[in-house]
């Protein structure tokens, strides 16, 4: 844990209810007039629950005191450009930091308002009993960074207010988030780390509800925290660099085609819809079965399915269930550390390779008329990579797939795929081989291990051309970087005595190189690849050099197993237990380098 810092200038605004809340979006209750007319009072920061603002920002007990007894401007949305509409007086207390607020309704000699607008806002909290929430700016003083299961925050200790605003209910969760940030009030503008902090933090939010939802209410919720979660984006976007907004461009583009079976204008297309009819198909045979009675579905398994009448003698669709043979393709495609491995199909147990037969072939010289002798061979232990089974337990909301099936099955397989893809790639990195693969990481057979020199910039540039050429070239040509988002950051800002970037492949058009080679980002912690910044030399790795369509193979049970676990586990939801056996492993570790910070 680090320590305390100070004087770190980000301008912040956090939305708060206006009156005791219980979580950022919680609405106004009443609005509370005071003695004096215009008066009114508030919470313009909570400090009884342990949200985080934006996901990154936590305001601790005491980070406010300093503003006991000052005068602050009280806004409308933080807007800077017209006179505030009055004044705000708080002192920290148990509950957080109490304001108790003045509308400017001053007249001039001829009795017309001086401040309209402030006569606007009061009107609407009083007379039209319009829910505004409260939200403060000013400057973070002193803070600590820590890291709490996997994430990252900024503990604020002093906070510096200099205004506080009523604003519109905020639209995710901690606060609305708009180009507020552009305004730079007060000289103190958000920068490119502090930005990327808020957007992670506010991603893995989103992401955190998207895999858990599971009642319809919390369904049904999740196209318009996206909607809010894209305007939040587009509000920022303008003030983040190129490989920024690319790259979390992409991860809502991801998000986006998850979601999009549950939109209302949701269009479905006709491959959509027979994957839904499959989906549907299987979860009906699999109900027919009873609970905890596994299923085990082949690719075109054909089932009967009572969905509209085909003109079958039955009286029922026929379906085939092609989508299990579909389903590591597509577990492949929403990751692109997935995507560069080969899976061969397999029946049951496991894959044994002989090392001769994965490495380059023996061959020798002999004479004409000599006798040919069986070349020797330098004996390596053979590859053998082991059939694991991977599952996934999603909860079935039963009435939205009952009236809107398409949709839902895309949405919950594309949630399925997007989970599964998720732990596989972490597998392919950090997996133990206790009852999954054995990863890169963790695989004795891959000892190839590079430095990276950060004493200077001439040094780390140094390193790096070291590691490209510590491999054969082919393998060099093949190869792709695989590291975090904090160590690419480090690379890009690489600048020589002449302060010119030495890094002059940043971005070809859509992909981001490095020697000339793609760069993938590995965004999972649990792949337990280290940002730069925070790694421990030595030890951590903060990147993998790999050619990894060579260095490993997978391999795949072609069967699906489907079981029902719980006929309800709430009320309205089914539980089913999906199973697919895959396995991953090295076959060729000379074509993977592990990269560590040098001491």
């Amino acid at each position: 844990m680090k320590k305390l810092k100070k004087k770190k200038k980000i301008k912040i605004f956090q939305t708060f209810s206006v009156d005791e809340i219980q979580n950022f979006n919680c609405e106004i209750q009443e609005f509370k007039e005071g003695d004096i007319q215009g008066q009114f009072t508030g919470l313009l920061v909570n400090m009884q629950t342990n949200i985080s603002a934006k996901g990154v920002y936590r305001f601790q007990k005491g980070s406010m005191k300093l503003n006991n007894g000052k005068k602050l401007f009280l806004q409308y949305n933080h807007y800077g450009n017209i006179l505030p509409v009055g004044t705000l007086v708080g002192e920290e207390t148990e509950k957080g930091f109490e304001v108790v607020g003045q509308f400017h309704l001053s007249k001039d000699d001829n009795g017309n308002y001086i401040n309209p607008e402030a006569v606007k806002l009061y009107s609407l909290m009083k007379e039209m009993k319009i829910n505004f929430e409260m939200s403060v700016g000013g400057t973070i003083t002193e803070y600590k960074e820590v890291v709490e299961n996997g994430k990252y925050f900024i503990d604020i200790y002093k906070f510096e207010a200099y205004e506080g605003s009523l604003t519109p209910k905020g639209a995710v969760k901690g606060s609305k988030v708009t180009k507020v940030f552009n305004e730079n009030i007060g000289g103190n503008k958000m920068d490119k780390e502090q930005l990327e902090l808020l957007l992670r933090g506010i991603l893995e939010n989103f992401r955190t509800d998207l895999l858990k939802a599971g009642t319809p209410e919390e369904l049904q919720k999740l196209p318009e925290q996206f909607k809010n979660l894209v305007a939040t984006f587009d509000g920022m976007k303008e003030n983040l660099e190129a490989d920024l907004k690319e790259s979390f461009s992409k991860q809502i583009d991801e998000l986006n085609d998850v979601i999009k079976g549950l939109k209302a204008d949701f269009k479905a297309t006709p491959k959509e819809i027979s994957i839904a009819e499959q989906f549907a198909a299987m979860i009906e045979e699999t109900e027919k079965s009873g609970a905890s009675v596994e299923v085990v579905f082949k690719p075109n398994t054909e089932i009967n399915f009572s969905a509209e009448n085909t003109g079958s003698s039955t009286g029922k669709a026929i379906v085939k269930t092609e989508y299990v043979n579909k389903i590591l393709e597509r577990i492949q495609e929403a990751n692109p550390v997935l995507a560069d491995i080969n899976f061969i199909p397999i029946v049951d147990g496991s894959l044994t390779i002989p090392r001769e037969v994965a490495g380059l072939p023996e061959t020798g010289w002999v004479g004409e008329s000599e006798e040919r002798t069986e070349t020797s061979t330098t004996k390596i232990d053979n590859v053998t990579i082991p059939l694991h089974q991977l599952y996934a337990l999603p909860a079935v909301t039963n009435k939205l797939l009952a009236t809107n099936f398409v949709g839902y099955a895309n949405f919950l397989l594309k949630r399925i795929e997007y989970a599964l893809s998720l732990t596989l790639a972490n597998a392919v990195f950090s997996g133990t081989g206790v009852n999954m693969p054995l990863g890169i990481l963790k695989d004795p057979k891959v000892t190839q291990q590079k430095e990276i020199d950060t004493t200077d910039d001439a040094t780390f540039v140094d390193s790096i051309i070291d590691i490209y050429y510590s491999v054969r070239e082919e393998i060099a040509k093949k190869a792709k970087w695989h590291l975090t988002r904090e160590t690419w950051a480090r690379i890009s800002k690489l600048k020589n005595t002449r302060k010119d970037f030495y890094i002059t492949d940043l971005n070809t058009g859509n992909s981001r190189t490095l020697m000339s080679r793609p760069v993938e980002f590995v965004e999972s912690e649990k792949a337990e690849i280290k940002g730069i910044d925070v790694a421990s030399p030595t030890t951590d790795v903060v990147a993998v050099f790999a050619a990894l369509s060579e260095a490993m193979m997978g391999i795949q049970n072609d069967k699906m197993t489907m079981r029902l676990e719980d006929k309800l586990t709430s009320k309205g939801l089914t539980k089913f237990y999906i199973e697919k056996g895959v396995g991953v492993g090295v076959q060729l570790p000379e074509y993977i380098v592990k990269v560590v910070k040098k001491a």
